[in-house]
C-alpha cells in the first residue's frame, strides 16, 4: 500500500487526483495540501467528494513530506526549490506543471523561466508511458506531459516509421480544448459570458507546448517542425487535435499500422471512425484515427483525450502505478459516458 501527498489539491488537477486516489486499491493515505483552504474539509470545495473524502486540507511545510510519493499540481512557486530535498528523503515525485518537461535547460528557461536546476532536468523522466515506460519504472522524478502535447505526440509518434516519406517541415496542428485547461483561478477571458457560444484561437504564433512536442518527437524524427494553433471552445473539458502531414507516397494501411504500434497500450484506442471527444471525457483513454489521402498526399490524424485525465491527473496516476510497480491500470478503469 502507498501513502501520497497532493500539493495543489484545491485546483482542477488536484481535484481529479483526489477523485482517482480515493478509489485506488493501492493507496491507503492521502495528504491534501492547500495553503488557501487549510483547515477546511476537502469536500467543502470539491463537493463531489462529500462523504467520501472529508478530511481537511493542510498547509504542510514541504520539507516535512514523508509519504511514499508526492504529486505537485500547484502553480509555479517555492516547491521548485524544495523538490531536491523531497527526493533526497526518498519520496518519489510527479510534477504536473510545465517546468521540467523540456530537457534542454536553455529552452526550459526561455519557455518557463523561474527556478533553475540542471541536475533535476538531467534526472527527470518524461511521463508518457507509451514511449518511456521503462525509464518511468526506474525513476524517482517524473514530469507529466502537457495535455496538448499528450494528444499530439501520441497522434504523430507511429508515423516515425514513414519519416523518410513525410515533409517534416510542414506539420499543421489545430487542437480544440475545454476551459478547464486554464485552471481553477478565474480570469476575464475564461469568464462564462466571454466563452459561452464562442470559439477562440489563442497563442497562435507560439504556445509553450510547441517546443515540448518538438523535443520529444525529434528523438525519433530529428527534423520535425510543427505549426500549432490551440483553440478554446465552449466546453468544460476534453481535447480534439487535428494533425495534418504530407507524404509524397505512403503504401500503408494506417489504421492497421497504428493498431500494431499501440497493440499493448492499455489506454490508446485506434478507431476507423473520427474520434469524438464525448467518448473519452471522464476516462484515461486516448482515441486516435489516421488516414492517408493519396489524391492530395495528405495524412490526417485525429487524436482525442480528456485534458484533465489522460492529459493530466489520470496520466499522473498511470505514472505512479508504473513507478510503484502496480498494475498500470489500477484506479483508472473509469469510462466515458454515453450519451
Amino acid at each position: 500500500m502507498a501513502s501520497v501527498t497532493v500539493v495543489g489539491a484545491s485546483g482542477y488537477l488536484g481535484s481529479e487526483l483526489l477523485r482517482i486516489l480515493v478509489n485506488h486499491p493501492k493507496v491507503d493515505k492521502i495528504v491534501a495540501v492547500s495553503r488557501t483552504y487549510a483547515g477546511k474539509p476537502v469536500s467543502s470545495l470539491h463537493k463531489n467528494l462529500l462523504g467520501v473524502f472529508d478530511q481537511e486540507f493542510v498547509d504542510l511545510d514541504l520539507d516535512r513530506i514523508d509519504t511514499d510519493l508526492a504529486f505537485f499540481a500547484a502553480p509555479p512557486g517555492e516547491w521548485f526549490a524544495k523538490l531536491p530535498g523531497v527526493l533526497d528523503r526518498g519520496v518519489k515525485a510527479i510534477t504536473l506543471g510545465g517546468k521540467f518537461r523540456i530537457k534542454d535547460a536553455a529552452i526550459d528557461k526561455e519557455t518557463y523561466g523561474g527556478y533553475e536546476n540542471p541536475e533535476l532536468l538531467d534526472e527527470r523522466v518524461y511521463g508518457l508511458p507509451e514511449i518511456y515506460r521503462k525509464e518511468i519504472k526506474k525513476a524517482r522524478f517524473v514530469t507529466n506531459p502537457g495535455c496538448y502535447a499528450t494528444s499530439v505526440i501520441l497522434g504523430i509518434k507511429p508515423l516515425a516509421d514513414f519519416k523518410d516519406s513525410i515533409d517534416l517541415q510542414k506539420v499543421a496542428i489545430t487542437a480544440v480544448s475545454g476551459t478547464s485547461g486554464a485552471g481553477a483561478t478565474p480570469s476575464e477571458k475564461m469568464h462564462h459570458p466571454e466563452v459561452s457560444g464562442n470559439v477562440r484561437p489563442y497563442n497562435t504564433t507560439f504556445h509553450r507546448h510547441t517546443p515540448e512536442i518538438e523535443s520529444i518527437l525529434n528523438e525519433s524524427f530529428k527534423k520535425l517542425r510543427i505549426s500549432f494553433v490551440p483553440v478554446v471552445a465552449d466546453i468544460k473539458r476534453g481535447i480534439v487535435a487535428s494533425i495534418t502531414l504530407y507524404a509524397h507516397s505512403l503504401d500503408a494501411d494506417l489504421t492497421k499500422h497504428y493498431r500494431s504500434h499501440y497493440k499493448t497500450e492499455p489506454f490508446v484506442r485506434i478507431t476507423p471512425e473520427v474520434p469524438e471527444m464525448a467518448n473519452v471525457v471522464g476516462s484515461n483513454y486516448c482515441d486516435i484515427s489516421a488516414a492517408y489521402d493519396p489524391k492530395i498526399k495528405r495524412i490526417l490524424v485525429i487524436s482525442s483525450i480528456d485534458n484533465l485525465l489522460k492529459g493530466g491527473s489520470g496520466q499522473a496516476v498511470q505514472n505512479m502505478n508504473i513507478m510503484m510497480n502496480y498494475d498500470e491500470k489500477e484506479g483508472l478503469h473509469m469510462l466515458g459516458g454515453h450519451p
